[in-house]
């Protein structure tokens, strides 16, 4: 059986921004929006890796 790291699967606020071409902003409003998959923790957004990019879904809407 293969296991993945729970750890890779997931990323910050800064990674998702870069990842998808935008700015930390607009990445903290699309998960307090709930538009993207996330969670809060404290102070911090934790959101799903493998999830599309939700400019590009934007864009085919």
């Amino acid at each position: 059986m293969i296991r993945l790291d729970p750890l890779s699967q997931i990323m910050g606020v800064e990674e998702a921004a870069k990842l998808w071409g935008t700015t930390p902003g607009y990445v903290k409003n699309l998960c307090a929006e709930g538009k993207v998959r996330a969670v809060k923790i404290g102070k911090t957004w934790i959101l799903d890796k493998n999830q599309p990019n939700p400019l590009k879904q934007a864009a085919k809407d």
